[in-house]
């Protein structure tokens, strides 16, 4: 049984959306319904704070490289205004933090 637990969270933060807690495999669904959402909301410019952001697995990543493609192919951009520790390193191993302005 899968627990209904939220370990991730997501508030406005000015015009960035911050995201902290955890963001892996059982999460990651309502992750990318949440920012797929918001980036449909929005126009120019979509900004995430990840300094708070504990945990992300490759699935979190690949949340995250989607909502970039999403964003590239309206005319936007997505941009990483701060990144925690395990964030950079995860972005360092795969060598996409170059994507994200990081």
């Amino acid at each position: 049984m899968m627990s209904t637990r939220q370990i991730w969270k997501a508030e406005q933060q000015g015009s960035a959306i911050a995201l902290s807690g955890e963001i892996d495999y059982t999460v990651t669904t309502q992750v990318r319904s949440y920012l797929l959402e918001q980036a449909g909301q929005g126009t120019g410019a979509m900004s995430l704070h990840l300094g708070e952001l504990e945990y992300l697995d490759s699935s979190g990543l690949a949340v995250l490289i989607e909502l970039r493609r999403v964003l590239m192919q309206a005319g936007r951009s997505l941009t990483v205004t701060a990144v925690s520790a395990q964030v950079r390193k995860i972005f360092n191993l795969t060598q996409v933090g170059q994507l994200f302005g990081v």
